[in-house]
């Protein structure tokens, strides 16, 4: 019950400081933007794919949506003692601080596939998890051909968690921390 009202008091925290802050965010003329993404956090050829829609509602605020699966490749990293595919429908808020620093707020609805190797059994199940992103966007161009690149932190917390056991004693259940950001490649329009 403790952790849970710290979840609840963590998410309510965070909604509050995004809509309290801004700290002179940088103009851009940039009204919506599509992120297409290779997350390369696990891995050279990068095991989770994310495919995210942005719309700037405002200078400094931001909705996104978007899509992302985890390729079974990533026990690879993790070393679970199977398989594991995750499809995520990514639902959230954005908020510019100062120029590209942003923090970010996610609900990440989740379909889970782990295959237990040992066990020999397969589960199959929805997942519900919050994610609080922090990072900087560095804007370019190629060929006058608008471009970002997103460098992000994040950590996230599993409310609803239908990995087996076997999984959980692995990567220590619920709570994650990014070891290193995730890479977004984007396109602006």
């Amino acid at each position: 019950m403790i952790i849970v009202n710290l979840k609840i008091k963590l998410v309510l925290l965070t909604l509050i400081v995004l809509n309290t802050l801004d700290l002179s965010a940088q103009h851009n003329d940039t009204i919506n933007k599509i992120d297409i993404v290779n997350s390369i956090d696990f891995g050279p050829m990068g095991d989770i794919f994310i495919v995210q829609y942005g719309r700037k509602i405002s200078e400094t605020n931001e909705l996104i949506v978007g899509v992302s699966y985890t390729n079974p490749k990533i026990l690879n990293v993790i070393q679970y003692p199977g398989t594991e595919q995750i499809l995520t429908l990514e639902l959230g808020y954005r908020k510019y601080l100062w120029r590209n620093l942003h923090a970010e707020i996610q609900i990440d609805p989740q379909y889970f596939n782990c295959k237990d190797t040992i066990k020999n059994k397969t589960y199959n199940g929805f997942g519900l998890t919050p994610e609080i992103r922090y990072g900087y966007r560095f804007d370019f161009k190629i060929k006058k051909l608008p471009l970002f690149i997103n460098l992000q932190w994040f950590v996230g917390y599993h409310l609803i968690n239908p990995k087996p056991e076997s999984f959980k004693k692995v990567d220590g259940g619920s709570l994650y921390i990014s070891p290193i950001p995730m890479f977004f490649l984007g396109l602006r329009f």
